[in-house]
C-alpha cells in the first residue's frame, strides 16, 4: 500500500491541476519535476485511478481529477482556517470549549445554556459532542473535551463530579394504551408489558439501569426492541410495540401519539442525575463560564408532576 497522502502532496496537486504544466508547476513549488511527478503518482496510487489526461497538452484532470480538486481546495482552506484559529488560541485573542454531551441532556437543558454562552462569549469556539456516558471520561483525559454532561456516571478517579440538574424517569405509552388515561403509574403495572430499551450499545448502562428498576418491582420485563437512539425507541413505542422510560425533560416535547405518566413510588428511585465531569485543577475562563450557567442556581430543577 503506497504511503498516505500528505498535504503537501494536495498542494502539489493542486498547483499542476492551475497550471497545467509540470516545468511551470515545479518551478513555482521549488522542486525539480521528477520530484513533483512522483509526488503525482503517488496519490494516483494511493487513489487507484489518474488524475490527469497525460496526452493532452496542457494537462487536463480526468473527471475523477476534478473532483478530487474541489474536494481538496476545500480541504486546503479549511486546514489554513484552522491554523489561524490555533494561532489565534496560541496568542491568547481566542479561545475554545469542548463539551460532550448524552444525547438527553440536548432536549431541554442545553440549548438556552449553549445560546446564552455563544452570545456572552462570542469569541469563544464551542465544540459540541454527542458521546455516550460511559465514553467522556476518556475524551476528558484525551483532551478532547473540557467538559462532560453525563446521565447518571459512576464514579471515576482523577474527575471531578457536579450534580447539574435532577429529573424523574416518566414512563412513555402510546395515546391507545388502556393506561393512557391514567395520571400516574406503579411500576409493577407495567410487568405485563414489552419494553422497549436504548441505547443498543453495550457500553451503556441506562437500559442496565431500567432493568435494574423492574427487577426491584418484581419483574423481569420482556424487551421487545433495542433502539439506538431516544427517537427511535419513542417511535417504537407511538406504532405499539411496547413501552419504555425517558427522562421528564424529554417528555416535555410532546408528541401528539405518546402520553407520559409520572412513576409512583419512592421518588428517589426513579430520580435520574445530569452530572458535569471535568478535570480536577484550576480551570479556564471558558469552562468557568459555561459551568456557572449550568449550575442549579441559574438552571431549573426538572421534575415531572
Amino acid at each position: 500500500m503506497p504511503k498516505r497522502i500528505a498535504f503537501r502532496h494536495l498542494d502539489a496537486f493542486l498547483i499542476l491541476a492551475r497550471e497545467g504544466n509540470v516545468s511551470r508547476a515545479a518551478e513555482l513549488m521549488g522542486i525539480a519535476q521528477p520530484a513533483l511527478s512522483q509526488q503525482i503518482q503517488l496519490i494516483e496510487a494511493r487513489i487507484g485511478t489518474p488524475l490527469f489526461e497525460r496526452n493532452a497538452r496542457p494537462l487536463r484532470l480526468t473527471d475523477a481529477g476534478r473532483y478530487l480538486h474541489a474536494e481538496a481546495a476545500s480541504l486546503v482552506d479549511r486546514f489554513e482556517s484552522v491554523v489561524a484559529e490555533v494561532r489565534q488560541i496560541g496568542q491568547g485573542k481566542r479561545g475554545w470549549l469542548g463539551i460532550g454531551f448524552t444525547r438527553s441532556a440536548m432536549y431541554d437543558f442545553l440549548p438556552p445554556v449553549v445560546r446564552e454562552f455563544s452570545l456572552n462569549h462570542p469569541d469563544v469556539e464551542l465544540r459540541l459532542h454527542e458521546m455516550l456516558t460511559e465514553d467522556q471520561p476518556d475524551a476528558l483525559r484525551a483532551g478532547t473535551i473540557h467538559l462532560g454532561l453525563s446521565r447518571d456516571p459512576v464514579e471515576t478517579p482523577g474527575l471531578m463530579q457536579e450534580v447539574l440538574l435532577r429529573e424523574d424517569l416518566v414512563v412513555a405509552l402510546p395515546r391507545q394504551h388502556p393506561f393512557a388515561q391514567r395520571r400516574s403509574l406503579g411500576l409493577p403495572e407495567l410487568a405485563e408489558e414489552p419494553f422497549i430499551l436504548f441505547p443498543k450499545n453495550p457500553a451503556a448502562r441506562f437500559p442496565s439501569r431500567i432493568l435494574g428498576l423492574c427487577r426491584e418491582a418484581g419483574f423481569t420485563p420482556s424487551v421487545a426492541q433495542e433502539a439506538f437512539e431516544i427517537q427511535t425507541a419513542l417511535g417504537l413505542v407511538a406504532a405499539g410495540l411496547g413501552v419504555t422510560l425517558v427522562t421528564a425533560g424529554v417528555a416535555r416535547h410532546i408528541r401528539s401519539d405518546l402520553t407520559f405518566k409520572s412513576l409512583e413510588g419512592g421518588r428517589s428511585a426513579f430520580e435520574t442525575l445530569l452530572v458535569a465531569l471535568y478535570r480536577p485543577g484550576p480551570r479556564d475562563l471558558p469552562l468557568e463560564a459555561m459551568l456557572n450557567l449550568m449550575r442549579p442556581s441559574t438552571c431549573r430543577d426538572a421534575r415531572a408532576g
